[in-house]
């Protein structure tokens, strides 16, 4: 469950912090990402985000790539807001599928945490 870390950190001289309420996960939820999307600008599914938000996730690593291997898209932001646009040019990307490699870095009461994803995404217009 969720709690809230509410213990002072002592540093090597027995110096006491300041008390944090940083929320802290031992469990943290999912991170799910969708495996389809249409940006097609009809205001339905036109980012490519995770399913049900971002909880805990400090930030990511995303990487999307085309068929041949050739990087499309890269990301730090946990929400990923992809538009199905190549980050370089701009130009929209074309309709197909599309793979993804993504570091998560979750926040844990012992630190950060990485767990990498990946997966396809089907991009549809």
């Amino acid at each position: 469950g969720v709690q809230t870390c509410a213990l002072p950190i002592f540093d090597s001289y027995g110096n006491e912090s300041v008390i944090s309420n940083r929320a802290c996960v031992d469990n943290c939820p999912g991170y799910e990402l969708p495996n389809v999307f249409t940006p097609n600008n009809d205001g339905i599914n036109d980012l490519f985000m995770p399913v049900d938000g971002y909880q805990h996730i400090e930030k990511v690593d995303m990487l999307v790539f085309n068929r041949w291997g050739q990087m499309v898209y890269q990301t730090q932001d946990p929400m990923i807001n992809w538009d199905g646009r190549e980050i370089e040019k701009g130009n929209a990307c074309s309709p197909g599928t599309y793979y993804y490699i993504c570091r998560i870095y979750q926040i844990y009461l012992n630190g950060l945490k990485a767990v990498t994803l990946h997966g396809t995404i089907t991009l549809l217009r």
